[in-house]
């Protein structure tokens, strides 16, 4: 039975990616439009979901307005994709987070850094969230050959990494068990 997906972000990069999904026996529904992503199951669940990242036109007329548009249109909705996706991961899926590039336009102040590690952030609610459905969630760099994202979807990982054995596996999903029920006690935060 071939692995079943999702992709959403870029379509160009999309249209590339779900040709090599597919010469690798997989199938890949591709969604652009992050209202159009599932919120329901669908069967036995999605074995993969790849994100990639989309284009942004900042819009504002400070640097202020334009940085706070390029996080909301961007970063941040990345967050609210994810959510719609979760439930319909199947257990053991792959959720393959792909970060996105320096914005073109010179005059946007850009911190990749930040960018990444709000992806990693994103990255560790979906791992708890998920916990205890064995999902593995992956942030991959844009700069990745679409090959490689295909392998993390289809399961790979870096041969620099040791595969996890089920016990490291089970451990890692109470970690992250604990850090969600942190996150969903907290009342306020003062930030």
């Amino acid at each position: 039975m071939s692995a079943i997906g999702l992709l959403s972000g870029s379509a160009e990069r999309a249209q590339r990616l779900s040709a090599l999904l597919k010469d690798a026996g997989a199938d890949a529904v591709i969604i652009t439009d992050p209202a159009a992503l599932p919120g329901e199951p669908a069967g036995d669940g999605l074995d993969f979901y790849i994100q990639l990242p989309v284009t942004i036109h900042p819009q504002g007329h400070t640097a202020v307005a334009r940085v706070g548009s390029f996080l909301a249109a961007g970063l941040l909705a990345r967050f609210s994709a994810v959510e719609r996706v979760l439930p319909v991961l199947a257990p053991g899926a792959t959720v393959v987070l792909v970060s996105g590039n320096t914005p073109d336009e010179v005059s946007l102040p850009d911190d990749q850094r930040s960018r990444l590690a709000l992806l990693h952030v994103l990255a560790h609610a979906a791992r708890a969230e998920l916990a205890t459905k064995h999902v593995e969630v992956k942030v991959v760099s844009d700069q990745r050959s679409d090959q490689d994202i295909v392998h993390y979807a289809l399961g790979g990982d870096d041969s620099a990494h040791a595969p996890r054995n089920p016990q490291e596996r089970a451990s890692t999903a109470t970690t992250y068990q604990d850090w969600r029920t942190e996150v969903m006690g907290l009342v306020g935060i003062d930030i």
